[in-house]
C-alpha cells in the first residue's frame, strides 16, 4: 500500500507552499492499491489542503492535470463551489507519485446528510443537486470522448463509437465488455441520433455530493472526484444517479429539467448506461448481482450468475 511519512510530507509541501510551512495533522481520507488522499492540516499559510498521490499502479488512470482543468471549468461555468487547485505534478521525476493538491471544502457526505434531512429538507437537497447536475451537463463539448487537459476532445467520433469506446476502458473483464456490446448493439438504434456531448462526471454518487448545514439550512457544498469525466451523453450521469438512489424524486427532476431537457427516449437507454456500471464495479454481493441480473433481464440477455 502506499504510504508516505511526514518527513516527505513535509519536503513536498515545502515546494508548494515555502520554507515555512508546518504540518499540523494529517490524517487518510482514501486508500487504494498505490493511491493514496490524505487530509492536512498546515500553518504558515493556515489552510486545511487535500492531497492525491497515485503510483503507477493505481486503479484510475488519475489525470490530475485534466483534473485541475476540470476544475476550473466548473468553477467559472456554474455555481457549484469548487476546490481550488494548489499544484499538479504529473511527471514522477521528483516523487514517486503523481501528485494533486487542493483546497479542502468541509461537508458531509450525501449518504449521511440524507438521514438527518426531514421530508422538506430532503425536497430542497435534491432541488439543489438538480440544479448542479443540470449545469454540469449544460457545459457542452464538439465531440464524444475523452477530454484532454487543455479541454478538447480529440477525433471526431459518433455516440455508439465513442460508448463503445469509453465502456472499454472501464470495464476490467473481457467476457463482462463482450457482454456490454451485446447490450449495446440490441438496442443500438436508440443511440444513433445522440448529438449533443456534455460534460458527464462519471461517478456522481452519494459519497461525491457533499453538503454543509448553513444557518441552520442544508446546502449543497460540492461535488467530488472529477477523475472519471468525460464528454458524453447527459443521460449516463442520471441513470447512475437513479441506480444508486432508487428514485431522485419531482424535486431533483423540476430543477433538472429548468435546465436541461430529457429526451423522451431516456428511460429505454437507462438499463444499457446502469447495466455498463454494474460490469464496470462487478462485485459479487448480493445486492449488486440482484441489481445486475434485473437488468440482464431487462435487456434480455443471459443471467450472469457472478462476474468471474
Amino acid at each position: 500500500e502506499t504510504t508516505v511519512s511526514n518527513e516527505l510530507l513535509l519536503q513536498f509541501l515545502r515546494q508548494t507552499f515555502g520554507t515555512k510551512v508546518e504540518l499540523i495533522d494529517s490524517r487518510i481520507g482514501n486508500r487504494h492499491h498505490d493511491y493514496l488522499v490524505l487530509l492536512l492540516q498546515l500553518r504558515h499559510p493556515s489552510l486545511e489542503v487535500v492531497v492525491k498521490l497515485a503510483g503507477p499502479e493505481a486503479p484510475l488512470a488519475c489525470p490530475f492535470e485534466r483534473t485541475a482543468m476540470l476544475h476550473r471549468l466548473v468553477a467559472e461555468r456554474t455555481d457549484i463551489p469548487m476546490a481550488e487547485t494548489l499544484a499538479v505534478d504529473t511527471s514522477c521525476r521528483t516523487w514517486p507519485w503523481r501528485i494533486f493538491i487542493k483546497t479542502h471544502i468541509p461537508g458531509v457526505e450525501w449518504a449521511v446528510a440524507q438521514q438527518q434531512m426531514d421530508q422538506e429538507e430532503l425536497a430542497g437537497a435534491y432541488r439543489q443537486i438538480g440544479e448542479a447536475v443540470g449545469q454540469l451537463h449544460a457545459i457542452h463539448f464538439p465531440a464524444f470522448g475523452d477530454i484532454d487537459p487543455d479541454g478538447s476532445i480529440p477525433g471526431d467520433q459518433s455516440y455508439p463509437a465513442a460508448l463503445t469506446e469509453h465502456a472499454g476502458s472501464i470495464i476490467r473483464s473481457a467476457r463482462l465488455r463482450d457482454l456490454f456490446l451485446l447490450a449495446l448493439e440490441k438496442r443500438r438504434g436508440l443511440f444513433q441520433d445522440v448529438r449533443q456531448a456534455s460534460l458527464c462526471h462519471e461517478d456522481l454518487h452519494k459519497y461525491n455530493l457533499l453538503f454543509e448545514q448553513r444557518q441552520g439550512k442544508w446546502r449543497l457544498a460540492t461535488i467530488l472526484d472529477f477523475e472519471k469525466s468525460w464528454a458524453g451523453h447527459a443521460e449516463t450521469d442520471l441513470a447512475r444517479l437513479e441506480l444508486w438512489e432508487g428514485g431522485l424524486g419531482d424535486a431533483f427532476w423540476q430543477a433538472y429539467k429548468a435546465i436541461c431537457p430529457v429526451d423522451s427516449r431516456y428511460e429505454q437507454r437507462r438499463p444499457v448506461y446502469q447495466f455498463l456500471w454494474c460490469l464496470e464495479y462487478a462485485e459479487n454481493t448480493a445486492k449488486h448481482l440482484a441489481d445486475t441480473q434485473c437488468l440482464c433481464s431487462e435487456l434480455e440477455l443471459p443471467r450472469l450468475e457472478s462476474f468471474g
